[in-house]
């Protein structure tokens, strides 16, 4: 093969014809004391749910908006709650305290429903857009300019202010990294190049303004044969110590060998929440572990985060992209470099490659505001 070949083939990433794709926008922006009075006859604050009627006709302008558009999987909420979506074959929406999650399978799942609490104010409304179909990395672009002209129309009918409204979209990748393994034949190849890159080979247009982040979330399963690496002595103080110190060393070390500088290892129960932030943090807040990356910082440097007190049924290794990690190509390089890391893990980890499954989800985010647009 020649030079050239090897530099272009180290672009191209190969991954399962098993894997599941999924994209969602989510559109937020606050409630503010001028939308209430635009709509006061709803309101009644003697009532048991002074909001519910209101929150009602908001969730009818946009339903019925989304209907002209032929937009079939659509949420509204206003109960603050943090919603999360993921790719499932059976179709479910688990609610927590702090969390909506909505599992579906974009080939035929649909719905449109409401989510809001008529006895409390919300801090900001969330109107949630599911895609749905086949092709649904193929037909993005059109899905955002279907969404963005949804939110337009609907800014319009409320009188909202654009600055405040807030556009994010997310796509997900998601495949066993030993499908072959385990019989599956087929493999797709994508060069990950950035989402408004893609975007602007369709036709649509970004602004300027906008941030964008690139990172995997990689579930690893703590079955029987995992906790039999190390010697855990029941009923002692920090007895997990051991197995996570074991799993975060390996993959710190797979992760450095492959040039991977950014990463995290959570395994505390919380759900990690990866954002695009000006200054990097961690936050646990309640149930959720906020984790806020800066893609301009090249620095790196590894997240660790356990309770050794407590057995997790899976622990979740993170990989973020910094703008090193963009080639004129895209991300493949970064993508194929997290699959060798997460090869050379597993390995360590005697992993049984044809019977154990390492769920890998490749991210790609875009945000920014409406009048920005």
């Amino acid at each position: 093969m020649s030079i050239t070949r090897m530099r272009n083939a180290q672009h191209k990433v190969h991954i399962p014809s098993s894997v599941r794709e999924n994209q969602y926008l989510m559109v937020k922006f606050p409630l503010t004391d001028q939308l209430i009075a635009k709509f006061s006859k709803l309101v009644d604050i003697n009532a048991s749910e002074p909001y519910a009627e209101f929150y009602q006709a908001l969730a009818n302008i946009y339903f019925d908006l989304c209907n002209n558009l032929e937009l079939d999987n659509i949420q509204f909420i206003a109960n603050d709650k943090f919603a999360r979506v993921r790719y499932s074959p059976e179709k479910m929406t688990s609610e927590t305290k702090q969390q909506l999650l909505f599992l579906y399978n974009p080939n035929y799942h649909t719905s449109q429903n409401t989510y809001f609490d008529g006895a409390k104010r919300a801090k900001k409304i969330t109107l949630l857009f599911l895609a749905n179909g086949g092709d649904v990395r193929v037909q993005s672009a059109k899905f955002h300019q279907q969404v963005k002209q949804t939110i337009s129309e609907y800014a319009k009918l409320l009188e909202l202010d654009t600055s405040t409204i807030r556009i994010c979209d997310h796509q997900h990748l998601t495949y066993d990294l030993f499908a072959a393994d385990k019989g599956v034949e087929g493999k797709q190849v994508h060069k990950f190049r950035p989402m408004t890159d893609r975007y602007a080979t369709d036709g649509l247009e970004t602004p300027e303004s906008k941030d964008a982040l690139t990172y995997a979330v990689v579930d690893l399963p703590i079955n029987r044969r995992i906790r039999s690496l190390v010697n855990i002595e029941e009923k002692t103080p920090d007895r997990y110590n051991e197995l996570y110190n074991l799993i975060a060393d390996a993959f710190i070390r797979a992760a450095k060998h492959f040039n991977l500088n950014n990463g995290a290892v959570i395994a505390n129960g919380l759900v990690p929440i990866v954002r695009s932030a000006e200054d990097e943090n961690v936050i646990a807040s309640g149930e959720l572990l906020m984790l806020g990356y800066n893609p301009n910082n090249t620095t790196g440097g590894y997240t660790c985060k356990w309770n050794s007190d407590v057995l997790v049924d899976t622990v979740q290794l993170i990989f973020v992209a910094s703008i090193k990690d963009k080639t004129p190509h895209g991300y493949g390089k970064f993508v194929n470099q997290i699959q060798q890391a997460l090869r050379s893990l597993a390995q360590s980890l005697d992993f049984v490659n044809d019977k154990e499954e390492m769920l890998v989800r490749l991210h790609q985010h875009v945000g920014y505001y409406l009048t920005d647009s």
